[in-house]
């Protein structure tokens, strides 16, 4: 099953319809209601970062149950690039970034900022040390998931252990959004931003 798609925009248009086309898609699915709420949540966590990133941007959003018995949250968003406003991205994301990044959706948020404005070889030889941890580039499309991150983290940890790796343990630990969703997977290729959050259904669902 799928919801229709929703057109939302950097205006906040079409974004209250889709939260609550994501309650109530959860709720008939078999969530209860605390974790339909916790389904609104990731949406709205997602809707308002890439609002926070780029300034005028239209997106497709819908949400489809899987045969795994887990859902997905889509969002695919075209962002009004032209290199001014890169330009004008890169600066900013630098500026405000004196100290490190705090949360996941601190770092996704970082990724698709370096991501939209770096492409190709660019991205992977100036960026690669700070995003390697649960990144997948490729000539054209940069990606990065929650997932991998975990793994990366935890095989990091096995390998030595150090303040940093301990830092990001506890990062995870301590994010609403790791412990709501089973995985959150982000590709950005030219200016063309999608994320996709899966979620599992509840034990009791059908």
């Amino acid at each position: 099953m799928k919801t229709g798609e929703i057109i939302i925009t950097s205006k906040g248009e079409g974004m209250q319809r889709a939260l609550d086309t994501v309650e109530a898609f959860s709720l008939s699915m078999g969530f209860n209601r605390r974790d339909s709420l916790r389904a609104r949540l990731l949406a709205e966590e997602t809707m308002s970062m890439v609002r926070s990133i780029v300034q005028d941007f239209e997106a497709e959003f819908w949400m489809e149950s899987m045969p795994d018995c887990s859902c997905e949250l889509h969002l695919l968003a075209k962002a009004d690039m032209d290199y001014r406003k890169k330009h004008q991205l890169v600066k900013a994301s630098t500026n405000q970034r004196n100290e490190a990044s705090v949360g996941i959706m601190g770092k996704i948020k970082d990724f698709i900022e370096d991501s939209l404005f770096y492409t190709g070889e660019a991205f992977g030889t100036s960026t690669a040390s700070q995003y390697s941890l649960g990144t997948v580039a490729y000539s054209e499309i940069q990606m990065w998931s929650l997932q991998q991150y975990r793994k990366d983290v935890e095989q990091l940890r096995l390998e030595r252990e150090d303040a940093d790796i301990d830092a990001k343990l506890e990062e995870l630990e301590r994010s609403i959004v790791a412990a709501i969703a089973e995985d959150v997977r982000v590709s950005v290729k030219d200016n063309e931003v999608e994320m996709v959050i899966r979620k599992d259904f509840p034990m009791s669902a059908p």
